[in-house]
This record gives structure tokens, sequence and C-alpha cells, in this order.
């Protein structure tokens, strides 16, 4: 389960990487956006999630990069506590930053259907890792209780009635 929990977060941030934008005049994709948000925070730029399409793309390209790389670090920490704290919030941040990219009026400008249309592959995938990651939560909590011994039905309803 450990390697298909690594490709799984891979995946999902490649398919994230690929999301199709209409950016100026042109298309771009998701990971150059990201790339591009970073020289803005060394500029005298800011962060908003509000108005335009073209005024907010740089805030959710540093939402969604800080997303990637708590996705990424997962795969190193050892400590699985802090593991799924970091996949948790990877992933939310991902999902926040597809929210903003595809939260507009789609009769007026169709950038933002664009963005859902091609975010669909990604959101499949961070669906399956979510439930990899609550898989991986319940596991740990049966191990868990297996070690203790402490926790058995006759305790279960003795705690819940009190």
């Amino acid at each position: 389960m450990k390697k298909v929990k690594r490709n799984s977060i891979l995946l999902t941030i490649i398919l994230h990487s690929f999301i199709i934008l209409g950016v100026g005049h042109g298309i771009g994709i998701m990971g150059i956006i990201d790339i591009s948000s970073i020289p803005n925070l060394m500029d005298d730029y800011g962060f908003t999630l509000s108005g335009k399409f073209n005024d907010k793309i740089m805030s959710i390209g540093l939402i969604s990069l800080i997303g990637k790389i708590l996705l990424l670090s997962s795969l190193f920490i050892k400590l699985e506590l802090y593991k799924l704290i970091c996949e948790i919030v990877g992933i939310v941040l991902l999902l926040i930053s597809v929210y903003f990219l595809t939260s507009g009026n789609w009769s007026y400008n169709s950038v933002y259907e664009t963005a859902f249309w091609t975010s669909i592959p990604f959101l499949i995938s961070s669906l399956n890792l979510a439930i990899l990651i609550i898989r991986k939560i319940n596991e740990n909590k049966n191990l868990n209780i297996e070690k203790n011994g402490k926790w058995n039905k006759a305790n279960y309803h003795k705690l819940k009635a009190k």
C-alpha cells in the first residue's frame, strides 16, 4: 500500500500541474504558473483571491506551489503523524487552488470552464489519495488499539454512556 500511496501522490501532483489555464492571450499549464509565482514573492506583490482571473492567478499559483511542496515532502518524512498532516494539508491546498481557478462567471469568460474540465483528472486522483489517507488513518487507529489492548466493545459502551 505504501508504494500505491506514493504513486498516487506523484500522480496527483502531475495531474494538478497539467490543468490548462487561459492566461493573457494564450494558454498555459498550472505547473508553469507555480514556478512563475516564485519571483512574484520577491517583488512587491499583493496576495489577492478576488477580482479578475489575471489578477488572482499568481496567488492561486502560490497556494498550489505550497500544496505540492507539502505533498512532495510527505514522501520523505518518516514520522507517520507529520506525514499524514502534510498529505492532508497539501491536498486541501490543491483543492482550494482548483476552487479559485474554477469559481467565476462561466458565461462571461471561458477560462473558468476550461480550468474546470481539465481539472477533472486531478479531482479524481485527489479523491483516490484522500481515500488512501483515510484508510491509513483507520489502519493506524486499529493497530494502536491492538497494541494497547484497551479498546473493546464493552469499554466503548461504558465510555459512551458517561
